[in-house]
């Protein structure tokens, strides 16, 4: 039979996939979507690090502060900045039309922009493959649930001030539109 952590932890990526499949056709908004998608997608992070790791939640906290706060600091200067380099260099219309794109040409010229969308997205499914491995295989054993977490709480620290950011740019895009009209 397996551990309750499991069956939650499943149960949760269940909502989250229908979840994304009720945004693509119910929001038609090109950028709302993906921002409310990326926005799941780190609430569905953050659910199964907490599900999957409740009973080490005060045996973590001295990895996992430091890591996320040393994310949020690295997500804001390389994250964020190449965001606001990438809305300079091409305009809010473009940007906000292209913001999650990861274009074949950008990772060729290392824009950061396509580097940190694609660390975001390679960085979660390593992290869910850490999850599962962790305590399906490994049972929760100690080093390596502190170790996942650590990585768990680093990523979600290098996402906070990108989705920030985003849903500021958001605010101040309906904002211009808003007044233009």
């Amino acid at each position: 039979m397996l551990p309750l952590t499991i069956v939650a932890t499943i149960a949760v990526l269940t909502v989250f996939l229908s979840f994304l499949i009720v945004i693509k056709y119910a929001v038609k908004d090109d950028f709302l979507r993906r921002a409310l998608i990326m926005t799941s997608f780190f609430i569905f992070i953050v659910l199964t690090l907490t599900l999957s790791y409740l009973e080490f939640f005060f045996a973590t906290l001295p990895y996992t502060i430091p890591a996320g706060a040393f994310g949020m600091l690295a997500g804001y200067l390389v994250g964020v900045r190449a965001a606001e380099r990438k809305l300079s260099a091409h305009g809010i219309q473009h940007y906000t039309e292209h913001f999650a794109h990861i274009h074949i040409n950008d990772i060729t010229e290392l824009n950061w922009w396509a580097i940190f969308n694609y660390y975001t997205v390679m960085g979660a499914l390593a992290l869910i493959n850490l999850v599962g491995l962790t305590t399906v295989i490994f049972h929760n054993l100690k080093p390596l649930t502190l170790a996942t977490s650590a990585f768990g709480a680093f990523l979600i620290g290098t996402l906070i001030p990108y989705l920030t950011h985003l849903w500021m740019i958001r605010m101040r895009h309906n904002t211009t539109r808003n007044t233009s009209e």
